[in-house]
């Protein structure tokens, strides 16, 4: 067998990024998994595709929206390396304005660029990367890691937001690359309530109670009202967190008034144009702390030290997205530093 061997843990699209770079980097790979996540939900990503747009603007909106909280190196590196997307992907002409961005920069595939993602990496990757669908632990990762201290390890595993009740998140995404991280010797940063971002707009009740509903519609003559009936939003570029706290202060909930967008632009969010007035609430969707690592996906020690053949990207990282994460930017957080964890993984050697 190579010794040039990487084991993933995660099988969302963030994991199979890495897997992908590592594989065409040479390496063995295997990755472990108990699901996808968010991932196959993720609709769009940040890409400043338009002229208006730039990598460094794209970096100002991303820092100033998270409170200027996150890591510039992380940002500015997410940012620029977005721009090799636009000749990865096919994507669909429109661009619409995400929130929190003063400009439109966020594209997608059929609104499903997750989905596409990870079905287009996993069919070309077939015979190459071994998967396995089981759930491991921190303790029997830290016996396999004392066991071949020469198996570079990835981390991939999603944020921890499925520990609420209501959540966007399915339930197993609890935060258990933070548990193998720390036992391996990672430091985590942000991990607090002021790092979970909630999804204002998620659905409350029927069938599809818990399901968000896409939020740029509101720049597309979408309107929130109170249990009164009446708007409150304040006026200005829009974040999520401030719609979140405007909501609670309305009454607990909203209703998503629709009956003011075009059907066709319904229709392209794979929404029923016949659902005009939704009742909807903020729900736990992001967290934003996690895994300290750096600009090449190195998770780092308490003295911001790398810890040798332990990398960490998507979800289960800090410093990316601050206070409040951009919208778009988890599909482009996973797709940029899924690649550079598989890529530095593949090309590092353990001594």
């Amino acid at each position: 067998m190579s010794d040039n061997r990487v084991l993933i843990i995660g099988g969302g699209l963030a994991g199979w990024r890495a897997a992908k770079a590592a594989a065409e980097g040479g390496a063995h790979v295997t990755l472990v998994s108990n699901g996808a996540g968010n991932s196959p939900h993720i609709h769009a990503l940040c890409c400043p595709i338009l002229e208006e747009d730039s990598a460094e603007l794209y970096a100002r909106d991303t820092l100033a929206n998270g409170g200027f909280d996150a890591d510039p190196i992380l940002v500015e590196t997410m940012c620029r390396e977005s721009l090799k997307l636009r000749d990865e992907y096919d994507f669909d002409a429109s661009v619409i304005r995400s929130l929190g961005s003063s400009v439109p920069r966020c594209v997608s595939i059929r609104h499903s660029i997750g989905a596409l993602a990870i079905a287009g990496i996993r069919s070309s990757l077939q015979g190459l990367v071994e998967e396995h669908r089981y759930t491991l632990t921190a303790s029997a990762l830290a016996e396999i890691h004392a066991r071949e201290p020469s198996l570079k390890i990835i981390l991939a595993t999603g944020g921890w937001c499925g520990k609420y009740a209501f959540s966007t998140n399915p339930s197993y995404l609890r935060g258990d690359g933070l548990a193998m991280a720390d036992a391996l010797g990672g430091a985590l940063r942000d991990v607090d309530e002021d790092h979970v971002q909630c999804e204002p707009t998620v659905r409350l009740e029927g069938q599809m109670r818990g399901v968000p509903v896409i939020t740029t519609l509101l720049y597309e003559g979408a309107r929130l009202l109170d249990p009164e009936g009446r708007e409150f939003l304040p006026q200005g570029i829009l974040r999520k967190s401030v719609i979140s706290k405007a909501i609670r202060q309305a009454g607990g909930y909203a209703f998503y008034d629709l009956s003011r967008v075009p059907e066709e632009k319904i229709t392209e969010c794979n929404m029923d144009p016949a659902e005009r007035m939704l009742k909807v609430a903020p729900a736990p969707h992001s967290s934003m702390g996690g895994v300290v690592i750096d600009s090449r996906c190195h998770v780092l020690d308490s003295a911001s030290k790398p810890v040798p053949g332990l990398y960490a990207c998507g979800e289960v990282t800090a410093g990316i997205h601050g206070l409040d994460r951009l919208g778009g930017n988890g599909g482009t957080a996973a797709m940029v530093f899924g690649s550079i964890a598989g890529e530095t993984a593949a090309s590092e050697r353990i001594n």
